[in-house]
């Protein structure tokens, strides 16, 4: 009997030998899995997010009224090891945030902190490219492509959006071209306005990629260009592949150049130019 248990003990023993190592490394292993995920996570975060598409055709796709979402644009940016994101909506609301990030029971934890304190927490878990964090106000989504947020009974579908810099020339009324440069704005709707003188009118340009969510219409980059105060209307537009690292327009009272990235671009231009210019 007492030889019995004795041989019991030597083969836990030896069980726990050999188990304890393939534990250990496994544990290793599932460790480097979440902070590989929670640096992919972390490098995905920051940038602009608008919801501008999902705005511009929620009626065209019969959305009721009571159904229809606000313009939304989310800010995330790094500071060191922390993220600050500032939510800003069409009515003038703002919600502003730190999170911080942590690797808890094996998975990715976000906290928002608001107001110095804690407010609450995410759990993050990855599916290829997409990360789903669960927890506070509601769920979102982030993706290469954007992010899917939901507050309340609302789900905003913000993408991620291009940095680009321009340059404008509008007429002037001697008929030469007046001339702005770096001038910054994105591709998701993002605009600027250069003010009226006493040689031209007040003007501005907007760039869009347009995503179509039915039809056969493929998905385009706008530049949009605008005069006056009328801030709806675009009197001249040109659009190209929704890749396009550049994009221009000359309607002859305005000339425009938009590049995608944050140099500053200086063109050569023939600011009096004749009928074939």
């Amino acid at each position: 009997m007492t030889l019995k248990i004795i041989r019991h003990c030597l083969l836990a023993a030896t069980v726990l030998l050999v188990a304890s190592p393939v534990m250990a490394q496994t544990d290793t292993a599932y460790s480097d899995i979440s902070k590989r995920d929670m640096r992919e996570f972390r490098r995905l975060m920051p940038g602009i997010y608008t919801n501008e598409e999902q705005v511009n055709f929620q009626e065209s796709l019969g959305v009721a009224k009571e159904d229809q979402v606000m313009r939304m644009d989310v800010v995330v940016t790094r500071t060191g090891e922390s993220f600050t994101s500032v939510i800003t909506w069409a009515d003038g609301r703002t919600l502003e945030a730190r999170h911080e990030h942590s690797i808890v029971n094996g998975k990715i934890q976000a906290n928002a902190i608001r107001n110095g304190r804690m407010e609450c927490a995410r759990t993050v878990t990855r599916t290829f490219e997409t990360f789903t964090a669960v927890g506070c106000d509601g769920p979102f989504i982030l993706s290469p492509k954007g992010i899917s947020l939901t507050s309340g009974d609302k789900t905003y579908i913000l993408l991620r959006s291009r940095p680009f810099t321009c340059w404008v020339s509008p007429r002037k009324t001697d008929g030469s071209y007046a001339f702005y440069n770096n001038l910054v704005l994105h591709d998701q709707g993002g605009r600027v306005w250069i003010d009226a003188t006493a040689d031209h009118p007040r003007v501005g340009l907007k760039l869009r990629n347009v995503t179509w969510p039915t039809g056969v219409n493929r998905d385009s980059m706008a530049l949009y260009t605008y005069q006056g105060q009328d801030e709806v209307y675009s009197p001249g537009y040109a659009w190209g592949d929704p890749k396009s690292e550049r994009l221009a327009i000359n309607t002859r009272w305005i000339q425009a150049s938009c590049t995608q990235g944050n140099s500053l671009i200086t063109p050569t231009l023939n600011l009096t130019p004749g009928r074939s210019d």
